[in-house]
């Protein structure tokens, strides 16, 4: 399959723990969903995305997943979400992901990181993740931020950050302070 060097990679970066709550930003159909997912015993999967087609592909193809009860699914933009409307038990999130969403570094996304604070459980972090290629591939050629940028909208939001790229992806994990 396409790309699975790249979710493999993410969810290496992410260290998921068979407990973990995660929250995926912007998941559309992607697989992301079911390599988040593999690791879980106890944890969960909430994904959430702007597009109501996204999300009824997504449905689709992780059928197995939602039925589980492992993987929920919610259509809903991150600018709108409101902790209520994913938190479980009063419970937040230990990791929450967004891959190639692009409101991090494209505007001051100050409302959104708020929200992401406010979600995130302590000792939790935001994981930022671009590129479409493969880790350790030799060319870098997909779109994406400079670091600079997310770090300075990160760094003004109270985050800690940490970076890694390989290839053609660039990570960074921020965790609040």
């Amino acid at each position: 399959m396409a790309g699975t060097a790249r979710f493999e990679w993410i969810v290496g970066i992410m260290g998921i723990r068979a407990e973990d709550r995660i929250l995926e930003v912007g998941a559309g159909s992607s697989p992301s969903v079911a390599y988040l997912a593999a690791p879980l015993t106890t944890g969960r999967v909430v994904a959430i995305d702007r597009s109501a087609t996204a999300i009824a592909r997504s449905a689709k193809k992780h059928a197995a997943l939602v039925e589980s009860g492992r993987v929920r699914l919610l259509q809903v933009a991150l600018e709108d979400l409101r902790p209520e409307d994913v938190r479980e038990n009063g419970t937040g999130f230990d990791k929450i992901l967004a891959v190639n969403v692009n409101l991090f570094w494209t505007r001051d996304p100050t409302p959104e990181l708020a929200t992401i604070r406010e979600l995130l459980d302590p000792g939790g972090a935001l994981y930022l993740m671009y590129g479409y290629g493969d880790p350790g591939a030799d060319t870098a050629s997909s779109p994406k931020p400079l670091p600079g940028r997310l770090s300075e909208h990160l760094r003004g939001a109270g985050f800690d950050i940490r970076t890694r790229a390989s290839g053609d992806l660039l990570g960074i994990a921020a965790t609040p302070v």
